[in-house]
């Protein structure tokens, strides 16, 4: 519906919904991103041995992690946007996806002659990422504010703890890389995942109690009984 249709009691819950999901989604990719950096090559070594872990596999595993970040943050963001559009603005925006494919086309031929592989993947991110620019300009626009833009981005404290945690792994990684041991790789997994429930506890006293009540109502017991 137009905002002008709603009450201003439902645009309020509406930004604040977009803002918590595009949040959720910020968060979830940068985390996935960080620690992709790090495990892209163990999860592969433990999915195929060492001659998966020492092909171009870790490469391409690493780079569809911000991949899977945009893809989320474009599926809220241009959900959003053609929930709220108008019949002639979703055709007037169907006209606007022929120039999108067409850069699309072009950066992957591109970016695959320079980069290989790696370039296409590197060419789907630039494609969402020009998406998600036109999807928040409309946002900001029907909410005549960047107040759900703001949300949707991570505090201070909260990059500095991703950054932290990211950062120990990304060292673990380099040391026992170097030894190629089971233990290493044990070692290295055991930090991953002390770190990971570590930041999981600091980001949560680090949110505000509408994203916690957000997170609490996606709990599949909380929406059984909200059905029921």
């Amino acid at each position: 519906l137009p905002r002008e249709n709603q009450s201003a009691d439902a645009v309020a819950t509406c930004r604040e919904t977009l803002g918590n999901l595009l949040r959720f989604n910020s968060l979830f990719g940068i985390i996935v991103t960080i620690y992709g950096m790090s495990y892209a090559r163990v999860a592969l070594l433990i999915y195929g041995g060492y001659r998966l872990a020492n092909s171009e596999g870790p490469m391409l595993l690493l780079w569809h992690c911000p991949y899977i970040a945009v893809c989320g943050i474009n599926g809220v963001s241009e959900c959003y946007y053609f929930a709220t559009m108008s019949q002639a603005e979703v055709e007037r925006y169907n006209w606007k996806l022929l120039p999108f494919s067409v850069c699309f086309l072009a950066l992957s031929v591109c970016l695959s002659y320079v980069f290989g592989s790696v370039g296409f993947i590197l060419a789907n991110i630039g494609n969402m990422l020009i998406r998600i620019t036109f999807s928040i300009r409309y946002i900001c626009q029907y909410f005549g504010g960047y107040d759900v833009l703001h949300r949707a981005i991570p505090s201070v404290p909260e990059m500095a703890l991703i950054l932290v945690c990211g950062g120990a792994c990304l060292l673990a990684k380099f040391v026992f890389d170097l030894t190629e041991s089971l233990l290493g790789h044990i070692l290295h997994v055991i930090i991953g995942g002390l770190s990971f429930v570590f930041l999981l506890k600091m980001l949560w006293q680090c949110e505000d109690a509408s994203f916690k009540n957000f997170l609490k109502s996606l709990n599949p017991v909380v929406l059984k009984s909200k059905a029921e």
